[in-house]
């Protein structure tokens, strides 16, 4: 990751930091140059911009896949409108070697320290219960430093466990606080004082990790398979509402489209986010109900100023968000167990009305009583 230095004069607060890292990646304009295509490459262009594939996830009370559903006990809104269904598959991701990858993102840049032993703990415990081959490809990622470093998906559990103990070899926490030295945090140095500035650290915390989710968004974009991203981790710090009240309406209008961008991503990478962290975040989390260890964040389409935060981007995408978990391991399994089967539904989106980047609220009914359904409930039109 590269890393803008900041003068610590000039971030005296959350917000001043964010919009100076934000200042300093912005890219300079190009002059637009206009290609004619033929029209299979229209035709083609298209599908791949306005057809919209949702991974659905279909549980009984107990938490177990919903295996024999038909594409007629499905029904898909689109902002309260029924849309037909262009497309219909029941995933068995087990039979299919390939249908599904696991990333696990152990955060270490965000994850105070004693949360961030247990969770390593917790993936080396999962690593060692059976000699076993794992279920599905799966693959480590370690966000330290300002730098993302990831092992090869495989099903091999003696190889990836080899390959996460020599990632996490000399690993220790990142988050932001104070005492911290400059050593442990390369992109906030207070020249004058040695130190961490703790504004300028969430500031870069904040937006360096949101460019590593999406950066790994862009490469699984290749593997054409759907990826079950677990973040292992606090998560990076997010905006109050009094916060995002103080920004001017074009930093607003910045704000809203780097989460629509994150969310595009995702979803044309088809990812479904999971967040699992030892940490507790349930008291400082806003506009969240907390059920039991998991954290949801409130029904709908967020307000017009969105969190940009980890666990609302597994709520939109259809995952779970899980704080202050005392079974990491357990926790880890359940959020697995997704992969194992699920159906796949494709429609096909409307064109924008005006411009690029107007919301839309999704949600799907299954005509079966008792059943829990997540998918992802949100995207945004796309121009012609």
């Amino acid at each position: 990751m590269r890393y803008c230095l900041l003068n610590n004069g000039s971030a005296t607060s959350f917000v001043a930091g964010l919009l100076l890292t934000m200042a300093c990646y912005s890219a300079l304009s190009q002059d637009p140059v206009l290609k004619t295509r033929p029209k299979e490459d229209r035709d083609a262009r298209f599908n791949a911009t306005h057809r919209i594939t949702m991974n659905v996830q279909v549980t009984d009370t107990g938490g177990n896949p919903v295996s024999d559903l038909r594409g007629d006990d499905f029904t898909l809104y689109d902002n309260y409108q029924v849309r037909r269904i262009a497309a219909f598959h029941a995933i068995d991701g087990e039979a299919q070697n390939d249908a599904t990858e696991i990333l696990i993102v152990l955060d270490a840049v965000n994850t105070p320290a004693a949360a961030l032993d247990e969770e390593k703990s917790a993936i080396f415990k999962y690593l060692a219960e059976s000699r076993k081959p794992l279920a599905f490809p799966t693959a480590f990622a370690l966000w330290f430093n300002g730098h993302l470093s990831a092992t090869p998906a495989t099903k091999d559990r003696n190889a990836i466990g080899r390959a996460f103990v020599k990632l996490t070899k000399n690993v220790h926490s990142n988050a932001c606080g104070v005492g911290l030295n400059t050593s442990e945090h390369k992109a906030t140095i207070n020249k004058k004082a040695g130190q961490v500035d703790a504004a300028t650290c969430r500031a870069v915390h904040f937006k360096d990790s949101i460019a590593a989710l999406d950066g790994i968004a862009q490469q699984q974009l290749s593997t054409g398979a759907r990826t079950l991203l677990i973040w292992m981790g606090s998560g990076w710090p997010v905006l109050s509402s009094a916060d995002l009240q103080r920004l001017t309406p074009k930093q607003q209008h910045d704000y809203v489209r780097e989460f629509t961008t994150v969310l595009h991503d995702l979803r044309a990478a088809q990812m479904t986010v999971y967040t699992l962290t030892a940490e507790d975040q349930r008291s400082n989390q806003e506009n969240a109900t907390a059920v039991g260890k998991m954290t949801i964040s409130a029904a709908g389409p967020p307000p017009q100023l969105p969190r940009l935060a980890v666990d609302e981007l597994a709520t939109r995408t259809g995952g779970k968000a899980i704080s202050g978990s005392s079974q990491l391991t357990t926790d880890l399994h359940a959020c697995i167990r997704d992969a194992q089967w699920y159906y796949a539904l494709s429609f096909n989106a409307p064109l924008a009305r005006n411009d690029a980047g107007e919301m839309h609220s999704l949600a799907v009914k299954v005509n079966r009583p008792g059943v829990e359904v997540r998918s992802m409930d949100l995207y945004y039109t796309e121009p012609q």
